[in-house]
């Protein structure tokens, strides 16, 4: 039996709420990802420099919510996309804001993709699923 290692999507978030909902909806699909949390910034700059310090695989996708505290999520993307370590990695956005003003900035500082999150339920487990399957069954990654 070979060792396969499953892609991983780590995810910036604070809210434990929005884990629990994000993490139900991967076990409920099946989805064959590992689903890795970190609070804030510094967990995710420790995560990444783990891998790249222990020669371990990069996260497929990173996912940051805008709204985490100290830093914002446009700090820490352009933290990520001025280190060239890590300029390679796609990264998403989620955002509960609807201005438009806010994705373009994000996608001006390097974003791959900028999410709105859905109000209800059922509105999450379709935007989970249209992210699954077009980061793991439509594009190429790394």
């Amino acid at each position: 039996m070979s060792d396969i290692r499953l892609p991983v999507i780590l995810m910036l978030e604070y809210d434990p709420d929005d884990r629990f909902i994000t993490s139900t909806v991967f076990e409920e699909q099946q989805y064959q990802v590992h689903l890795e949390f970190v609070n804030n910034s510094k967990g995710l700059f420790g995560y990444l420099d783990q891998c790249r310090l222990s020669n371990l695989p990069y996260p497929a996708v990173i996912v940051i919510n805008l709204n985490i505290t100290p830093v914002d999520g446009r700090e820490v993307l352009k933290q990520l996309k001025a280190n060239a370590d890590y300029l390679h990695l796609p990264v998403v956005i989620l955002s509960d804001a609807k201005d438009p003003k806010l994705a373009r900035e994000c996608y001006a500082l390097g974003a791959s993709s900028f999410i709105q999150k859905p109000d209800a339920l059922t509105g999450t487990n379709e935007k989970i699923r249209n992210f699954f399957r077009y980061w793991f069954e439509t594009v190429v990654l790394s």
